[in-house]
């Protein structure tokens, strides 16, 4: 974590045994500029994954207040890092996180106000649907997000349907995870309510799409898609040349990278732009 930046921890339950935790970082010396912004990690992803306290770090540190969440479904629950609760994993859908945010931005005893929802790759995808919502939300950042989550061939939705579950390798641990075929089923189910770019355009809020020159995991032309309907005083993209799916940071953490404070620039001279 950056210098000069305290980090407390919160959770919220949901219901069904569902519990969204949180960590808030928020800087000593904060800007009375600065606005909250709630980062929603991406698919395999965690709020304390490899470099993502650093990076909300540098965003408290130039004055914002950064409130990192867990799903309540994402598979990661009290160890913090590691998937103790692979039987959530399994079942999580976008409705579950859009209810997750939802939940925290209501939450009175954090008080979030007008925040700036920032998600990673997946993240970036609830955010949008969040947005579409009367949430007071004041804008949407994605990074590396896809334009849709469903991108298999009909081979392989054929196969899910046919096994009743799809396996999810992680790849720097070899672990297995699955995702159960009631989640192939309610997004084909939800049709455009889980349509990323139709909620960025109905939201009529600011949107930065911030990719990777060289994603290795979703393609780069996404971030335009996602801007499609977007008014273009209102959309920004900005692709980071060279940078990859999580713009050069790993998990374990192995120190800042040239692309992850790129995107980190250009994440604290936005929310600087007088957008109204």
């Amino acid at each position: 974590m950056a210098e000069g930046v305290d980090t407390r921890e919160y959770e919220i339950a949901i219901r069904d045994d569902r519990k969204v935790r949180i960590s808030i970082d928020g800087s000593r010396k904060r800007s009375s500029q600065g606005t909250d912004i709630l980062f929603i990690p991406g698919f395999k992803g965690f709020k304390d994954w490899g470099g993502w306290p650093w990076f909300c770090g540098e965003l408290a540190t130039a004055g914002h207040r950064v409130f990192r969440m867990n799903p309540s479904m994402c598979g990661v629950g009290p160890s913090l890092d590691s998937f103790d609760e692979p039987h959530k994993f399994a079942r999580q859908t976008l409705r579950h996180d859009v209810e997750d945010v939802q939940a925290v931005l209501e939450d009175t005893a954090l008080g979030i106000e007008s925040p700036t929802l920032l998600g990673h790759s997946r993240g970036g995808l609830v955010a949008a649907l969040c947005a579409a919502e009367p949430c007071g939300v004041a804008g949407v950042i994605t990074m590396g997000t896809p334009a849709d989550l469903l991108r298999l061939s009909d081979d392989e939705i054929d196969r899910w349907r046919a096994t009743g579950r799809r396996e999810i390798v992680n790849a720097r641990t070899g672990e297995v995870l699955h995702q159960d075929v009631e989640v192939l089923e309610d997004y084909l189910v939800q049709g455009e309510r889980y349509s990323a770019s139709l909620a960025l355009e109905r939201s009529n809020l600011p949107v930065l799409a911030i990719h990777g020159g060289a994603d290795e995991a979703v393609e780069p032309s996404s971030a335009g898609i996602l801007l499609t309907g977007v008014d273009p005083q209102r959309g920004r993209q900005v692709i980071v040349e060279g940078a990859g799916h999580t713009f050069g940071l790993s998990h374990p953490f192995a120190g800042p990278h040239p692309h992850a404070r790129k995107a980190v620039e250009v994440i604290i001279a936005w929310l600087r732009e007088d957008r109204t």
